[in-house]
């Protein structure tokens, strides 16, 4: 859980540096950060696709390729339920109470606050493909990234929006030891068909259209792939690649 322990402390420290009124990075470096992230994260995806194939002897192709159908019936699964369309109603709460102007000259409403961080810091896709790869794999760099961002983010918006804010890493503490715990148990039965390995190389490729969207390359409905993390083992309980 050390991925999941450095993202909450990142929150919970960056929110009351921000409380502390400690000036946020120079945009341009805020941008170079932002990059640097993007780079590295599309750079783990490959490495963790690859990794993830190299564990399979022999079936290294079947891995990849279940892996690529895990992630387009994921993106098409979720484009039929329209998860992201759901999401951003979730999230044009959290801009009304985090970054809509008229809102940071009003006075801050914790609870409010409290559940908009949330769902800034709960709801993204890193939120559960970085468990995923510590859970299974023992790989927290997805978590390490994601805690750059939200720690930029809970800086930036403690300031002005209050103590919420830096509370919020409560409920990710929850949510993604939760999910790593979960996953780390499910290991076991997953590998008897090498589910783990076509799992992990299937949350590699959802790294990628991240890494576009940090990137700011193209806007993805990054929401909608996450089903692929279901498809995954069912593809590989189906398949048996034992």
């Amino acid at each position: 859980m050390l991925g999941t322990l450095v993202n909450a402390a990142a929150i919970a420290g960056a929110g009351l540096a921000g409380l502390a009124r400690v000036p946020d990075l120079p945009f341009p470096w805020q941008r170079r950060l932002s990059t640097g992230v993007g780079v590295l994260t599309l750079a783990l995806g490959f490495h963790v696709v690859i990794q993830a194939a190299a564990r399979v002897p022999g079936n290294a192709l079947r891995v990849v390729g279940l892996a690529g159908l895990a992630f387009f019936l994921g993106r098409w699964t979720g484009g039929m339920l329209r998860l992201q369309q759901r999401l951003n109603r979730l999230g044009q709460f959290s801009s009304r109470q985090l970054t809509d102007p008229g809102a940071a000259h009003a006075p801050p409403v914790g609870s409010e606050v409290f559940a908009a961080a949330t769902v800034v810091f709960c709801l993204s896709p890193l939120a559960v493909v970085g468990p995923v790869l510590e859970g299974l794999g023992g790989d927290s760099r997805a978590l390490g990234l994601k805690a750059v961002m939200d720690g930029l983010a809970a800086l930036s918006l403690a300031r002005t929006r209050g103590g919420g804010v830096a509370l919020a890493a409560l409920p990710v503490l929850a949510l993604q030891g939760t999910l790593t715990l979960a996953l780390r148990l499910a290991q076991v039965p997953l590998a008897r068909f090498q589910g783990d390995d076509l799992l992990c190389a299937t949350a590699g490729l959802t790294l990628l259209p991240v890494a576009l969207v940090v990137l700011q390359v193209v806007r993805v409905r990054l929401a909608d792939y996450l089903p692929a993390l279901l498809w995954a083992p069912a593809l590989g309980w189906w398949f048996r690649l034992d």
